[in-house]
């Protein structure tokens, strides 16, 4: 009967600890409902304007054959890039922050890692191009510009590089059982100082943000100086009036 109590007793802390640790476990990551409504509400919005409105973009520069100019095709490129990472990891990164659990299997997890590397490679790089031909349309207006051929040459280009800049973090990324829910993530190779990992971020921070911001940065200052210190023979004060309103238009630009 003695011998009883103390057994009684350990199969209660037994389950105590058992019940601790399965609560540890537990996914802590789980939102109450009316948060998941606001965060639906939030993401739907975001996903309806973005890719609708850059649809809309795409079909008025491509349906109307006047529109299709060098610095529109490098618009539709970019509209492109926006609306499919919209359509394609926005809503998946909705169900994922809910609860923090994966639920699109392997091949998926790779492809939700690749692709928004790329669109923003694309995103990015297409602003820079249509940053480098308003730079040679305004400094130098007698050199030739690109044709319709080339334009698209430049742009399966800047896709193709997205892709090769991209592929690491794709082919990386693994889905990994955890107690209680499974997650994506990006493995690396192992190295006791996280090398693979560090030395390819680095090289996406200053191919995406770095010289992207450095060649539109230069470009741009250079296009404002340059038509902010030109004048016009003479002193007409509606043709200069003109001047003004036509810089301060291109400086917006």
């Amino acid at each position: 009967m003695d011998n009883a109590l103390p057994l009684e007793a350990e199969l209660e802390h037994q389950w105590l600890l058992n019940a601790s640790l399965n609560e540890s476990f537990a996914n802590q990551f789980v939102q109450p409902p009316w948060q998941v409504a606001l965060w639906a509400v939030a993401y739907t919005l975001i996903v309806v304007v973005s890719v609708v409105g850059n649809v809309v973009v795409m079909w008025i520069i491509l349906a109307h054959k006047r529109m299709r100019t060098v610095t529109n095709y490098f618009l539709v490129n970019l509209a492109f890039a926006e609306a499919s990472m919209s359509a394609f990891n926005t809503v998946v990164n909705f169900t994922y922050a809910i609860h923090n659990e994966w639920y699109y299997g392997l091949l998926y997890c790779k492809f939700h890692n690749f692709f928004p590397i790329a669109a923003v490679f694309a995103s990015i790089y297409s602003m820079t191009a249509i940053a480098l031909d308003r730079y040679m349309a305004i400094i130098h207006p007698l050199q030739p510009r690109l044709s319709a051929t080339a334009t698209k040459v430049v742009i399966g280009v800047i896709w193709l590089l997205a892709f090769l800049l991209a592929f690491p973090q794709g082919y990386y990324s693994v889905t990994e059982k955890l107690p209680g829910r499974l997650v994506c993530l990006v493995a690396w190779p192992e190295h006791s100082t996280d090398v693979y990992g560090k030395t390819y971020h680095f090289c996406m921070t200053v191919l995406i943000y770095f010289l992207p911001l450095l060649v539109i940065g230069c470009a741009y200052t250079v296009v404002s100086i340059t038509l902010w210190a030109s004048e016009i023979p003479g002193d007409s004060s509606d043709r200069y009036h003109e001047q003004v309103s036509a810089k301060r238009k291109v400086g917006r630009l």
